[in-house]
């Protein structure tokens, strides 16, 4: 957050300053933060304001002035207000001169008690007269001003430190007396010249505060917490809206000593965000993400609104949930891997268990087999034995009928060939046979011819000579005929096969 000073600035607040300075450049835990997750600009909030009496360095310049004391800071804050950016309250008291324990204590206090984040103060350093000398030293041309210079403090109301210092300074044209009859802030005020010159001043002012303060997260308090609930000492006259969301912190125990013993203060953590669900002008109350005891949440602690921290915050708590859900899975897997591995071993171990008992029926079947082989061999071999003695008788008998039924084929092959054979001779026979009878009869029928011839020969020569008459011859060339046929028949002649007939020529 920037630091603005003119003219100056005190050494306590320096230290103050370096202080906060090295806090902010504290590396954060981390910066991760989920590439999809979006989160909402910070919502425009009015800070709370408390300013104390502003301190007078020199009395003497404002004995003509009204209440300086009061009305100075009282103008700061109604033209802070009039801004729109702050509540401001005027408590009416003052804090230590010079930076210290007692200062801090006194800004934390004052603050808490106003229920105010931040806390102004200033002391008018000056409000003289100042004489210029004119030509030569003398009062020809001489130039008469009067000043007004002030110093402002703003403090964080939480831890007392410094954020913001000061030094403004304006000056009138002329030596300018307001007189007590006009009242600080008056428009009779503001219509002299020196109260112009603290109205310009005023104006710088705000301005120079709400440019530092830009960047200093809203904060409010945190009233009372019941379980998740949460209940701020800010509502709608802050701007604060249902839905708008805070970082809520809790404080360390233990404070944060300096070298010489000294408390410096005690570290807020992030802890949680609080989202808000009803918003009332003076109060709201919002939710939290877990249970406040268990965070160590209570009354007193601070909400902030702060889109770094709560991106911070949520990068955390995203990164907690995946670690929480690592671990769960983590536990889960493990839990598997075990219930996997042992329901391997118990399938191992029936697997094992089923394996000897296959094995010890193995042998038993084997044993058996090798029992049943070693009977059935012997089965199979008396069985081949009886078979062998048996198919040796049968081959016997087979043998024995095989001769007898060549033998058999044999002598009916023979018979048949003799049979064969005779049938052919007789075949043979019979044509000759035949042949015979024809030739016989052809030889008869040559004979009876010839004796016919003879016979007519006869008669014509017996008719020549006076023979018997030819019915005479012709019954003897008859009987002639029928003897030689008969002779025929009776004698049958055996051709030899193969032999020719030779005709025997018949003389005449």
């Amino acid at each position: 957050m920037p630091i603005i000073i003119r003219k100056g600035f005190r050494r306590a607040g320096l230290l103050a300053m370096f202080g906060i300075v090295a806090a902010l450049c504290e590396p954060p835990i981390a910066r991760a933060e989920p590439q999809n997750t979006q989160f909402q600009a910070a919502p425009v909030v009015k800070k709370k304001i408390a300013l104390t009496q502003f301190d007078v360095a020199n009395t003497h310049h404002v004995d003509d002035i009204s209440n300086i004391y009061d009305g100075l800071p009282l103008a700061l804050a109604n033209r802070l207000e009039a801004s729109g950016e702050f509540l401001t309250t005027y408590t009416g008291r003052s804090i230590p001169v010079g930076a210290g324990e007692a200062q801090r204590n006194a800004i934390i206090q004052i603050a808490e008690q106003s229920g105010a984040q931040l806390l102004i103060s200033g002391i008018v350093i000056n409000a003289g007269i100042k004489h210029e000398k004119g030509f030569l030293g003398t009062s020809l041309g001489e130039n008469i001003k009067r000043h007004i210079e002030v110093e402002l403090a703003v403090y964080d109301g939480l831890t007392g430190g410094q954020l913001l210092l000061r030094r403004l300074d304006e000056q009138a044209p002329e030596e300018v007396t307001i007189g007590n009859d006009k009242p600080f802030g008056s428009s009779l005020f503001f219509e002299t010249a020196m109260g112009q010159a603290l109205s310009r001043l005023l104006d710088l002012a705000v301005s120079d505060i709400r440019t530092g303060l830009k960047t200093v997260p809203f904060s409010a308090h945190i009233l009372r917490v019941k379980e998740k609930e949460a209940f701020l000492d800010a509502g709608s006259d802050s701007l604060l809206r249902p839905g708008d969301k805070l970082v809520a912190y809790a404080r360390d125990t233990t404070p944060i000593a300096a070298p010489n013993g000294s408390a410096l203060g005690v570290m807020d953590r992030a802890v949680d965000t609080i989202t808000l669900t009803h918003v009332q002008p003076q109060f709201s109350i919002g939710e939290l993400t877990e249970d406040a005891a268990k965070l160590g949440i209570k009354a007193g602690s601070l909400a902030k609104i702060d889109p770094d921290e709560h991106r911070i915050l949520v990068a955390k708590q995203i990164a907690a949930q995946q670690m929480a859900k690592a671990e769960q899975d983590a536990k889960d897997e493990a839990e598997r891997l075990k219930a996997e591995q042992a329901a391997q071993a118990e399938a191992a171990r029936i697997k094992a268990q089923q394996d000897a008992k296959a094995e010890a029926a193995r042998i038993k079947a084997e044993k058996k087999a090798r029992a049943q082989a070693k009977a059935k061999a012997a089965a199979d071999a008396k069985a081949a034995k009886l078979k062998a003695a048996k198919a040796a008788r049968v081959s016997a008998a087979q043998q024995a009928k095989a001769r007898a039924l060549a033998q058999s084929k044999a002598r009916a092959a023979a018979e048949a060939k003799a049979a064969r054979l005779k049938a052919q001779e007789e075949a043979k026979a019979k044509t000759a046979c035949i042949t015979a009878e024809e030739m016989a009869r052809v030889e008869a029928a040559c004979i009876t011819a010839e004796k016919k011839v003879q016979a007519e020969t006869e008669t014509k020569t017996r008719l020549t000579e006076g023979a018997p008459a030819p019915q005479a011859a012709e019954s003897a060339v008859a009987q002639t005929g029928a003897e030689a046929a008969t002779e025929v028949e009776t004698t049958p002649v055996k051709p030899k096969i193969g032999t020719p007939l030779k005709l025997k020529p018949v003389k005449p």
